[in-house]
């Protein structure tokens, strides 16, 4: 009996907290309402080469030459791409796989198509 009582108990509060949950989704809207970080792409300026730097330093990596490609995640840095040899930096500390992965398509968007090496066709011999 008490077995048997604690099952429809415990099928009521689980009642309970759907209908609850469902009241909460509606009332904001979404499900997954997590706080949601923007993200900027932008060319690094002269007086922003400190930034870079530190970024460089945090990875324990040498500094990036020419222009530069910077990522801010809520207006803090947290990658950095060099548009002359593809070399990036980042923030040890903030998952930065995804942001690295957009930077480098907006480097080539940035860069243009790359052209193609076109390969030497040579004649091909006939031994006889």
């Amino acid at each position: 009996m008490t077995t048997a009582l604690n099952a429809l108990v415990a099928g009521a509060h689980v009642s309970d907290l759907r209908r609850q949950a469902e009241r909460r989704r509606a009332r904001t809207g979404d499900c997954a309402t997590a706080h949601t970080s923007s993200l900027e792409l932008r060319i690094v300026h002269a007086a922003e080469a400190r930034v870079v730097s530190r970024l460089a330093g945090l990875d324990d990596a040498r500094e990036l030459e020419g222009e530069v490609l910077l990522a801010l995640i809520d207006g803090t840095a947290v990658a950095a791409l060099s548009l002359h040899d593809q070399r990036v930096v980042a923030n040890p500390f903030v998952p930065t796989h995804d942001v690295v992965a957009l930077m480098r398509l907006r480097a080539e968007h940035l860069l243009g198509p790359r052209r193609r090496r076109r390969r030497l066709r040579l004649p091909r011999l006939r031994l006889a």
